[in-house]
């Protein structure tokens, strides 16, 4: 009888130890911008950054990045025409993550990617990692993501006159 409870405890000691070390996936935000065009909404996403009185730093030309390695890596179809990453940081946002956890770091630079796909001219993606909601700063950095995010989207669409309407 001992020796089955010794075998129970370590089964279930395996067990939450397997769960502990199993992670969800990240929680990724997809925003669609429809109709633009890459150049626009690039110019908008760097506006929206900006506009918070952040200052943005060099982009990471993704979609080159995978472009050039692609054919190499046996992967000749490209995934994205056009492809970059956004990184940006705030100080205030910053200070709040990593004095509530100095593994925060990780965090830093907040980002958000911009990209079209290829074959669909004509729409805008942007897309974000969630940071979080379990503590203030982590809700901080998300409500900032998601802010700048909305602003871009808004900020991003071509505007089309409506059709006139020939029986008026």
């Amino acid at each position: 009888m001992k020796m089955d409870l010794q075998r129970s405890l370590a089964v279930c000691l395996v067990l939450l130890l397997a769960c502990g070390i199993a992670q969800a996936e990240p929680l990724i935000h997809r925003l669609t911008i429809e109709p633009s065009d890459f150049p626009r909404a690039s110019e908008a996403l760097q506006e929206a950054i900006e506009n918070q009185g952040l200052i943005p730093v060099a982009r990471s030309r993704f979609g080159e990045m995978l472009a050039r390695t692609g054919p190499v890596l046996g992967h000749p179809a490209p995934v994205y025409d056009q492809a970059e990453i956004a990184p940006f940081c705030s100080a205030m946002v910053s200070w709040g993550l990593v004095t509530e956890n100095p593994d925060y770091i990780a965090l830093c630079p907040l980002t958000i990617a911009i990209y079209t796909l290829a074959g669909q001219p004509g729409t805008v993606y942007l897309s974000y990692r969630e940071p979080g909601s379990e503590s203030a700063a982590l809700r901080a950095a998300s409500a900032l993501l998601r802010d700048i995010a909305t602003a871009t989207v808004t900020a991003a669409r071509i505007f089309r006159p409506a059709e006139k309407n020939e029986n008026f």
